[in-house]
């Protein structure tokens, strides 16, 4: 009986833990919502961006402009929208920010293609 308990102990102490969902009401900072104010923030910060990728960097980092800027945005294969876009696409990018010792990126979670 100590054997099952330490193994399954065990086996339930190797598995990944469930992300958890964050609380998004009152008393929560917004999220930062232009490229201005993103290159501002600390990191980690929520961002919300509506823009256009004008132009992809390499397979994972494109140029991301809104009205107050361009910054990098990494954006993974498996978070592209189904839909096709464009450098003329308005899109929506849900992600964080990420500074580096030299440069501030997003990395995004979600990518909208806008109507």
């Amino acid at each position: 009986m100590k054997t099952i308990t330490v193994l399954l102990t065990a086996a339930a102490l190797s598995l990944p833990f469930a992300a958890q969902a964050e609380f998004a009401g009152p008393g929560v900072p917004a999220a930062v919502t232009t490229v201005a104010a993103a290159q501002k923030a600390a990191d980690d910060t929520p961002v919300t961006l509506e823009g256009k990728i004008v132009r992809q960097i390499d397979h994972k980092r494109y140029e991301f402009r809104d009205a107050t800027g361009t910054m990098t945005v990494k954006i993974s294969q498996k978070r592209l929208p189904a839909n096709k876009f464009d450098q003329n696409s308005k899109l929506r990018i849900v992600g964080e920010v990420d500074k580096e010792l030299t440069s501030t990126k997003v990395d995004a979670k979600l990518v909208e293609v806008l109507p």
